[in-house]
Parts: structure tokens; C-alpha cells; sequence
């Protein structure tokens, strides 16, 4: 919750304060005015070290001080909580928001200041401050919270001494502390010592994180602590309004139309008026539709103002910088600001949604097409090809594209590489803007790839000669036969294979006994070509290679005259290992071992 509270032109001179020429005013009168103004919460943070009893030759002011303390007590309001702590090295919790509702519960309170001692070691104030500060915290953090004032009362003789302390906190490192508590306590740091109090409390009171809260109250040796009540409390009560934010994540909103209503949480501490104007520095016409009228508070009651906004068609997208200020109307409260933290959605349309790149060769560019974006932000967005688009890249623009709010116009080319395949290509060109309220935008595309004939015929005759070496190596392991086997048996796969054994009549050598039909290289072949003693005039037969079902086979076909396998006349017939053949006077033997005659 973000408060933005009016700062008060309160810092109060020294002397103003304390003077003695100042008419002593008796602290009942302090507390006597009105409780309209809503509750205090009190905490009085005492310092117990032994420099406020007089030790190390300072002067003894706590009797003193705790004697004001009592004062302030019996003088507190029906409503005020008091919270006391004491601190030296380091720092205790006396007691805890005792609210004052009768006398019981001032006498509970006069006990623990009566018990208080200053024996102390040592001033630990900057954890004083911590302390105080997480206890401030808790009360902010109640629901009543709203139309109730917390305020930190510290009495110390000023001077910090954490000699010997491990982990000791230095008043300043309680800034982070400060920050959260969005300008919700006042501060009051009460300096008693007789030397300069330390800048550090000066510093801290100054801080801005305080919103104009804090105060540095200077009095040596206690001797105005009976007018403690009567400077605080007029401070306090003075008239003010409270404003917060919800502390929501506010969903961005489209251009051209209207918000769904934002609550905005108001207190006043005095019966108030007041209107709200919506200002815009960057001037975008964002409008306030709601409320279209001034609003009453009653004092010290919480009231919600629904706040809806009327946000133009053509509005620039990003955060608006709006501002909502809310004006007192009888003027007792100066006009408080409250940032309005509004994100305008972005809005992207790109033209042409579908583009065509024509025909392009492989390893070539495309010609250029414009991509026009209309668009309510300004940046930096990048092209990303997306899909089917197989390595093919983007050549121009070569990096991030600038768009502006309006028109941008685009120059799109794109490269096919050489290894690209061709036919139609459709896939989508992405644009994606790098603000992050702005979600990326396709565009589709359509490109015709064209590969060269000649390539084609390359890529054709590689892709067979793949095939044909697959085909080679399948075949040669079915076979078992390496690639130089396998093509010596397809050149003879068509010869005649075997021997044919001169039985009668003898040869006149042993040379001649045997004709190798192997070495012959042939498919066919008359025997009366090979045997010169057959009587070719009348008898004659052909050798020829036959294959059934992928198998090499030998026939013996009769030309002329009657011819005999195993002493059986036949005139077309297959042979076989063994086989004894009769034409004429000649007998022959057929040879072609592994190749029997099957006998059924």
C-alpha cells in the first residue's frame, strides 16, 4: 500500500519549542481537545543506559524522564495503545499496545515505567530504531489500521555507543525498514544529553522516506519533558487524508475501452469534500468517467472511491504516467497525488497477413516485399521465420527492426540455400517486439522453390546409383559372393558350363578325350563343331543354356537324325552329370559335377 500523505511545514524551531518564555501550558490541555480526530498508538522507546542516571559524570535526568512518561500516560486519550520499550546494549519489550480505556490501565502502565532502571551498558539506538519500527508495522498491518495514528516516541541522552556489541545495528541501516513503512509513523527522537545529539538523528529524521514526519525535539537535561505531550499531539491531530492504492497487479488494459472499476482507499481525519482530477502529463486523452461528482468522507471512516477510466482507440501503448489528484474542497488539507499505475495494451496489426514470395530458384534471393505494421508503441521488434521453412533465412533487414507508433514499413527478402529442395513452401514470418507488454504477430508465406533441370537429372542419377549399389550390396550378401563374383557370374550367368568325355570312338590322344564346354564362352554350340568324327551330313545335335526359376540349366536338342540320353531317344531334353549321349557312331559323356540327375 502506497501512501502519498500532505507534508506538513512543521518543523519547529528549537527555541519555539523549549523557550522559556513560553506560557507553560499543563498537559491535560493538550489531551483535551477533540477525539474525533481518531486513536494514537503510542511508542515510547525509553534509553536505560547508565548515562541517563548521572554515571560517567553526566547529570541524572531519569527520574525525570520517567516522571514525564507517567504525565504522558495519565493525559492519554479514551482509545490511544501505549507500547513501551527500553533499550541500552540492547532491547526489551516492557509492554505491548495497552489500550487505555480507564484509569486500571494507566496504573498498569505507571508500574512498568515506575520499574524501570538505568543500569544499562552501552546505547544500542539503531536497534531501538529497528525494533520500533517492526512493531510500527504490525499496527499498520490491522484492519482498523486506516483511521488510527501510530507515533514513536525516543528518549535518549542522543549519544550511540556499541562498543563491544557483535552485530550491532547503525542507525542508518534501518532505511529499508523506513521504505516499508510508506509514510505511515511519525517520528519524535527526544535528545536529553548535554552535547550536540548525533547528526544520525538528524539524518534519519530527515529521510524522505518519512514523508515530512519525522522531528529531532532538542531538550538538555529533560528540563522542558513536562511539555513532551503538549508538542506531539497538536502534530498529530492536525488535519489530514489518507490515500492508498490497492496493492494489485493491475492487468493491462485495451485501447478503446473502458476499466472496470479500481478502488481507491480514502480516510480523513476531519469531516471532508473533495473532487478528483485526473491529470496526464504525456497527454494520451485517457478521460475519468468515475466518479463524475465530488465525494464526502466522514471522519476517520474509511471510505472506497471506484475510479474507471475512458481510454481512446488511439492511445500509445506502455505505461500511461497518469496521476489522480484529489483536492480538498474547503482547502484544510492540501491536495494530495496518487500515481495511477496504468498499462496501455499493445496493439500490433501487420499488412499484408499473408505473403507471397513468388517463384525462386535454390541458392537464390527473393525479390522484396514490404511488410507494413501499424502500431501503438515504439522499439525495437525482430523477424523470425517459423515452420516449414527448411534453413531458408532472412537477408533483409539483417537485424532488429525499428518500429514507431503509427506506420513502419518493412522490406522483406529472404535466401534459399543451394541444398534446399524445391516445391511449395508455407510457413509464417513472426514479428516480435522486445517490449514486453506487446505479444509477437505472424504473418503467413508462401514461396515456390524451383530446382534447375540439370540439377534434377544429377540428383536423379546419384539417387539410382544409390539404389543400384544397395540393390549390389543385398544381393551379394544373399549370394555370399563379393561385388567381382557377383559380375563374373552375371557375364556367364547365359554360358554353357561343363565337359563333354569322347567315349567312342577313341581319340587318337588323351588330349582330345575331353572338350571343356566352360571355356567355350558360349550359350549354344553344335557338337558336330566340337567332334569332328560325327557324320554332320546325317546326325546332329545343339547345346543350349535354358534357366527356369533363376536356375542355370544344359538341353540337348536334336538338328538332325535320332539322338540317345542314357540310351533313350529324345529330341529335346535336359543333361545331366553322367549322362551318356549317342549320335550316330559317336558316344559322349556330360560332366557338370554338382549337377545329378534327380531320380524320382
Amino acid at each position: 500500500m502506497v501512501f502519498r500523505l500532505f507534508k506538513h511545514s512543521l518543523i519547529l524551531s528549537i527555541q519555539s519549542i523549549f523557550a522559556l518564555t513560553l506560557a507553560p501550558i499543563p498537559l491535560s490541555a493538550a489531551f483535551a481537545q477533540d477525539n474525533s480526530k481518531g486513536g494514537i498508538d503510542w511508542i515510547v522507546v525509553v534509553d536505560t543506559s547508565a548515562s541517563m542516571r548521572g554515571a560517567g559524570g553526566t547529570k541524572n535526568i531519569f527520574s525525570q524522564v520517567k516522571k514525564s512518561i507517567t504525565e504522558f500516560v495519565n493525559t492519554a486519550k479514551l482509545g490511544d495503545t501505549v507500547t513501551i520499550y527500553s533499550f541500552d546494549k540492547d532491547v526489551n519489550l516492557q509492554t505491548e499496545n495497552i489500550s487505555i480505556t480507564s484509569n486500571s490501565d494507566r496504573g498498569k502502565l505507571k508500574q512498568i515505567i515506575a520499574s524501570l532502571e538505568a543500569n544499562g551498558m552501552r546505547t544500542h539506538t539503531g536497534k531501538a530504531v529497528q525494533k520500533a519500527l517492526q512493531h510500527s508495522t504490525l499496527l499498520n498491518q490491522r484492519s482498523e489500521a486506516l483511521g488510527r495514528t501510530v507515533s514513536i516516541v525516543f528518549l535518549t541522552d542522543g549519544l550511540e555507543d556499541v562498543r563491544g556489541i557483535p552485530d550491532s545495528v547503525p542507525i542508518p541501516s534501518n532505511t529499508q525498514f523506513l521504505r516499508e513503512q510508506q509514510c505511515k509513523p511519525y517520528i519524535f527522537f527526544v535528545s536529553l544529553g548535554q552535547e550536540e545529539h548525533e547528526k544520525q538523528l538528524n539524518d534519519f529524521a530527515n529521510n524522505p522516506a518519512l514523508c515530512g514526519k519525522g522531528q529531532v525535539l532538542r531538550d538538555p537535561g529533560g528540563v522542558g519533558l513536562n511539555k513532551l505531550a503538549q508538542n506531539i499531539r497538536p502534530v498529530l491531530i492536525k488535519p489530514k487524508l489518507d490515500v492508498s492504492l490497492p496493492n494489485l497487479k493491475l492487468q493491462p488494459v485495451s485501447p478503446g475501452t473502458t476499466t472496470e472499476s479500481l478502488n481507491i482507499n480514502t480516510i480523513s481525519n476531519i469531516n471532508n469534500r473533495v473532487s478528483l482530477q485526473l491529470q496526464d502529463p504525456k497527454k494520451t486523452g485517457i478521460r475519468l468517467i468515475s466518479p463524475d461528482s465530488r465525494v464526502d468522507l466522514a471522519a476517520n471512516k474509511p471510505t472506497f472511491i471506484p475510479i474507471r477510466l475512458q481510454i481512446p482507440a488511439d492511445v500509445e501503448g506502455g505505461v500511461s504516467g497518469l496521476q489522480l489528484l484529489m483536492v480538498s474542497e474547503n482547502n484544510t488539507i492540501a491536495p494530495i497525488t496518487v500515481d495511477l499505475p496504468i498499462t496501455i495494451k499493445a496493439k500490433l496489426l501487420v499488412q499484408p497477413t499473408s505473403i507471397d514470395f513468388g517463384v525462386v530458384e535454390v541458392g537464390n534471393k527473393t525479390a522484396t516485399q514490404t511488410l507494413v505494421v501499424r502500431s501503438n508503441i515504439a522499439g525495437n521488434a525482430k523477424l523470425e521465420l517459423q515452420g516449414n521453412s527448411q534453413n531458408i533465412s532472412i537477408v533483409q533487414p539483417d537485424g532488429t527492426v525499428s518500429l514507431r507508433v503509427g506506420e513502419t514499413q518493412i522490406p522483406i527478402q529472404l535466401q534459399v540455400p543451394d541444398n534446399n529442395s524445391g516445391g511449395d513452401r508455407t510457413f509464417s514470418l513472426q514479428l516480435a517486439p522486445e517490449n514486453a507488454i506487446a505479444s509477437p504477430i505472424p504473418a503467413s508465406v508462401q514461396l515456390n522453390i524451383l530446382v534447375p533441370l540439370w540439377r534434377k537429372i544429377i540428383t536423379w542419377s546419384l539417387l539410382i546409383l544409390l539404389l543400384l549399389l544397395i540393390a549390389l550390396i543385398v544381393i551379394c550378401f544373399i549370394q555370399r559372393q563379393t561385388p567381382l563374383e557377383l559380375l563374373q557370374d552375371i557375364r556367364t550367368r547365359k554360358h554353357l558350363e561343363g565337359a563333354l568325355l569322347i567315349l567312342e570312338p577313341s581319340p587318337q590322344s588323351s588330349k582330345d578325350e575331353e572338350i571343356s564346354l566352360t571355356n567355350l564362352h558360349k550359350t549354344q554350340v553344335y557338337l558336330s563343331d566340337l567332334i569332328s568324327v560325327i557324320d554332320k551330313s546325317n546326325f546332329d545335335a545343339e547345346l543350349i543354356t535354358v534357366r527356369q526359376a533363376g536356375k542355370k540349366n544344359i538341353e540337348l536338342r536334336c538338328r538332325k537324325g535320332n539322338i540317345f540320353i542314357n540310351e533313350k531317344e529324345v529330341t529335346t531334353d535336359e543333361i545331366y552329370d553322367e549322362d551318356i549321349i549317342e549320335i550316330g557312331k559317336v558316344k559322349l559323356q556330360f560332366n557338370w559335377i554338382e549337377h545329378q540327375r534327380q531320380i524320382n
